[in-house]
């Protein structure tokens, strides 16, 4: 108890003393922190990433967001990666102030505003930290995954004042409904200026959004796909796709990739149409609505799985959600749901829930998949998986089906509209999970259509673009510094 009393205490002296440090503008210190606990070498087997010379230096900015392109990027020799946790990135801006700020009235403030003379300080603030930080390492590019978080901005803002690009990994590609189209090009509006020197995305319509958007230009923009998917490709590509059971002594399994029955799939509720969905008015309204049967769903479908396990105890079923999404209360419904019907899960030991578990491990190694509004329905397809959608409810005539992914391509997969044929379809599935020639073709072109490969060579068009761009700014850097000489010899004369 004393220990746990003296740890807080200790906690919470070290954070007065960091906020005390940046507030009084101790640059250096706070640079040399960083440089010593924050700032971590992605280190790979076959790259020595402790070497500088001739190595381009990434720093990745809340690496934690993104989902392995740094341990991506790492493996190239010509590399060195760098990763700042969202923890030490979030600590500079708490330091000034533990309100929550918005980005976007962030970045739009005006004299006069709180907001403003707050701006101001943390813009002087990084402007020293940065300076300093350069100092003791090296960095030629910064990389985000997204330009929406307002911890990120002032990192990205200040380096880009020192003339070290920013690329954005752009994370969010699956805009494969007219209402996430619309959505997306507003919200894209709204930060327009955003200091940002090239964006990567990941197919062709996550480009025109930001184009028509005027967020960038077109020549800023690059369409090369995801990194991640270069492993699963390669792998799908030698064989490792497809049925595996049949050969293997191993035990069959079924995979459902949670989603959390109060998603917008299902409508939003009274108010919440956003100012541009208000302009389309009945086009959207549906949105302010909730689908009535969503729990239902939901309830049938996790009721249907536990049952399958008990009925199937050689057959492993698991349970697959984002960590974020269990520390959330709405973890509590699935509780709540398995008090309900009064099942011990602990004792059903073929039934596992794993919110850290690697996806395509899970995908490949599996028999069947269960997944809803979400990139690895492709994944899952590409690998030759049978892919199931739980569409209970008669949930294809609902209005909100119009914001359904997959509802122009439900031909490449299985649909249950109940829970009786879920787990028929389940069952079938395991016992011949091959996939048709003609549906693996089209499911083929769904994925290059999402994802702008089949080969899986995301790595080295992101490889050759990042140098470009370095190479590019270097040149600009070279030629102001020969501007500010000359400038400087016609002053002295």
């Amino acid at each position: 108890m004393n220990c746990k009393i003296l740890t807080k205490y200790t906690s919470f002296i070290l954070r007065n003393i960091f906020c005390w440090l940046v507030r009084n503008n101790h640059y250096f210190v706070i640079a040399l922190l960083y440089k010593m606990f924050a700032i971590k070498i992605k280190k790979n087997g076959n790259n020595s990433q402790a070497a500088v010379s001739g190595k381009i230096t990434i720093l990745a900015i809340s690496a934690d967001k993104f989902r392995g392109d740094p341990e991506c990027l790492a493996q190239v020799s010509k590399f060195r990666v760098l990763t700042l946790h969202g923890n030490w990135v979030r600590r500079l801006v708490i330091a000034f102030t533990d309100k929550k700020l918005s980005l976007k009235e962030y970045i739009n403030a005006e004299a006069g505003d709180d907001i403003y003379s707050l701006k101001e300080r943390i813009n002087a603030f990084f402007d020293g930290f940065i300076s300093s930080l350069l100092k003791l390492i090296k960095v030629d590019c910064v990389i985000t995954h997204n330009y929406r978080y307002m911890e990120d901005f002032p990192w990205v803002m200040s380096f880009t004042k020192k003339r070290i690009p920013h690329i954005c990994l752009y994370r969010e590609g699956l805009v494969a409904y007219d209402r996430a189209y619309v959505n997306l090009i507003d919200r894209h509006r709204q930060f327009i200026g955003y200091p940002v020197t090239h964006i990567i995305v990941q197919n062709q319509k996550a480009k025109d959004c930001f184009v028509e958007s005027g967020f960038v230009t077109e020549e800023q923009v690059s369409v090369f796909g995801a990194l991640r998917m270069d492993n699963l490709l390669k792998q799908v590509n030698v064989g490792k796709g497809g049925p595996i059971c049949k050969y293997k002594k191993r035990r069959k399994r079924v995979i459902l990739f949670y989603f959390n029955f109060k998603m917008g799939l299902f409508g939003k509720g009274k108010g919440t149409l956003s100012e541009v969905e208000k302009i389309y008015g009945s086009e959207f309204s549906y949105v302010d609505e909730i689908w009535p049967h969503r729990y239902d769903l939901f309830r049938d479908l996790h009721i249907s799985i536990i049952r399958l396990a008990q009925k199937l105890p050689e057959v492993d079923f698991v349970i697959r959600p984002k960590r974020e999404l269990i520390v959330k209360k709405n973890w509590n419904e699935y509780l709540g749901m398995v008090n309900e019907i009064d099942v011990d899960l602990s004792k059903l030991e073929n039934y596992t829930i794993d919110p850290d578990a690697n996806t395509h491990d899970l995908i490949l190694h599996s028999d069947v998949v269960i997944a809803l509004q979400t990139s690895t329905v492709l994944e899952a397809a590409i690998a030759g998986k049978p892919v199931i959608f739980p569409l209970f409810y008669n949930y294809k005539e609902a209005r909100h089906f119009n914001d359904f992914c997959w509802r122009n391509n439900l031909d490449l997969f299985d649909v249950a509209e109940s829970a009786e044929e879920l787990e028929a379809l389940v069952v079938e599935g395991l016992e011949d999970s091959e996939i048709g020639k003609k549906t693996m073709e089209g499911r083929r072109e769904l994925f290059k259509e999402w994802f702008s490969d089949l080969d899986g060579v995301a790595l080295k068009k992101y490889s050759e673009i990042i140098e470009k761009v370095v190479a590019s700014a270097k040149i600009k850097e070279q030629h102001s510094q020969s501007k500010s000489i000359e400038h400087g010899l016609e002053k002295s004369f």
